[in-house]
């Protein structure tokens, strides 16, 4: 393992209290592990399933086709203020809308106006919509 005896008592210990097994039942399977004899365990143990991730926001589909963007029900719990120049919070006064980045599920507030260039403040992806 590359831990001298004192590293390895200090590992060991850790590990028990944080299993609340004993060191013994620890070290007993440090060395089965280090002798290959539970090999068999763990490759015969079934694929763990990865859950899938869900948003946290509830979002209407759009039907409208691909350059229509996913709408948030309700916008009024977002926060929209991502630029705080002037002419940052101008462009604020105008949101009227919530949608869902496509790429990485942030809420963006957008005006009504179509075509509209969305770029998002936390991944940088850039879209247009028609819709």
């Amino acid at each position: 393992m590359g831990l001298d005896e004192y590293e390895l008592t200090l590992a060991i210990d850790r590990v028990a209290k944080e299993l609340g097994i004993s060191p013994k039942e620890v070290k007993a399977e440090l060395d089965s592990v280090n002798s290959g004899s539970s090999k068999d365990q763990i490759s015969s143990s079934p694929p763990i399933e990865v859950p899938k991730r869900r948003s946290i926001f509830s979002r209407n589909k759009s039907v409208d086709g691909d350059d229509s963007p996913t709408y948030v029900n309700d916008a009024s719990k977002f926060r929209v203020s991502y630029d705080p120049s002037h002419e940052g919070k101008k462009r604020q006064k105008q949101v009227s809308q919530a949608i869902v980045c496509n790429n990485c599920s942030s809420p963006l507030g957008i005006p009504d106006i179509r075509p509209i260039k969305v770029r998002c403040p936390s991944c940088g992806e850039e879209a247009i919509y028609e819709r």
